[in-house]
């Protein structure tokens, strides 16, 4: 079973942020707190309360299981590459999340180009 080490929400926070080309100042504005507070989140040096988290979802338009997603960060016995690689992961599939159907479709076919071309 693996170790939870961590709870690593910022880097999604700021993802998603970006996605909606909001700044931090734009975002604080649109959940009514103080723009320090999105950096804060943004940098895991505070974690969401219930209102934060309710707003942020409410904002961004996204559900609060896709926000959570695979942000328990697991001590494989890999190191911070391997972090950082399932943070870029995680990165990756909040961009997909807000990809129409017709979009997917044609990530899908590229990776498999990738894939199969490797």
């Amino acid at each position: 079973m693996a170790k939870f080490t961590g709870f690593k929400i910022g880097y999604k926070i700021k993802a998603l942020r970006e996605s909606n080309n909001l700044t931090q100042e734009q975002l604080a504005d649109l959940m009514n707190c103080n723009f320090k507070t999105v950096g804060n989140l943004e940098n895991d040096r505070t974690v969401p309360d219930l209102r934060q988290i309710i707003n942020l979802c409410s904002v961004l338009k996204i559900s609060m299981d896709a926000l959570f997603a695979d942000i328990l960060v697991p001590d494989d016995g890999f190191g911070s590459d391997s972090q950082i690689e399932k943070q870029k992961a995680g990165v990756l599939g909040l961009k997909l999340y807000q990809l129409s159907r017709n979009e997917l479709n044609i990530v899908e076919a590229l990776i498999d180009s990738l894939v199969k071309n490797r």
